[in-house]
């Protein structure tokens, strides 16, 4: 006999959830067609939880706990499967990573990635949160952290919720001022990376960098 491994369908999912957020058959079989109703898939539903308390309705509160576990778990096991030496030699795992990390954020959300001579990892960072097409970044500060941690080089990476694929006139100009801002304190902007739910951006491979 032929054993397979075969992913649960999104039903079954949910039912595991139900099961453990909430008690009675009655009240499981309702969840699960309440979540059905919202949404296609697991990772959907995980990353659709708010995150503010205030926002959640009380019944609620149990699976959005559950949920916010089930999420972090998944960027920490993303987490121990990068490569703990050199991180460029390994660049599948650094998109499968980046894409656990941050593809489904429902708002802007700016990273940083930062790596030392040998190119491994120091730090991994998010610097800040913005709107769904908008995140603040200050190039003074990204310099003052990389000193802080030692680093001599950073990988950027921010999320288009909105799913656009080419980075903006703002992501270029944003980007060329931190590389000038980096290159005075020695430290090289390694990439910048735009994420997606499908897919990823390199401005290095778009050549929007100047050669070291």
């Amino acid at each position: 006999m032929i054993i397979t491994d075969r992913l649960p369908s999104v039903r079954e999912s949910f039912h595991k959830i139900a099961s453990f957020v909430v008690a009675g058959k009655d009240a499981r079989k309702e969840l699960v067609e309440r979540l059905l109703r919202h949404h296609s898939s697991l990772a959907e539903l995980i990353s659709a939880q708010p995150t503010d308390r205030k926002a959640i309705n009380r019944d609620d509160v149990p699976l959005a706990v559950f949920c916010a576990v089930l999420k972090e778990l998944a960027h920490r096991y993303g987490r121990s499967l990068l490569p703990e030496g050199n991180l460029l030699e390994q660049p599948e795992l650094l998109k499968d990573y980046l894409m656990v990390q941050m593809a489904r954020e429902r708002v802007e959300q700016f990273r940083l990635l930062f790596l030392d001579d040998r190119k491994h990892l120091i730090r991994d960072e998010v610097q800040s949160h913005g709107t769904i097409n908008h995140v603040s970044v200050y190039p003074r500060e990204i310099a003052k952290r990389c000193l802080a941690l030692g680093a001599a080089g950073i990988i950027m990476v921010h999320n288009h919720p909105g799913g656009q694929v080419n980075p903006s006139r703002g992501d270029i100009t944003m980007t060329q001022a931190i590389q000038k801002a980096l290159a005075v304190i020695d430290v090289c902007l390694i990439d910048h990376v735009i994420i997606t739910r499908k897919t990823q951006t390199s401005f290095r491979q778009l050549g929007l960098l100047d050669d070291d």
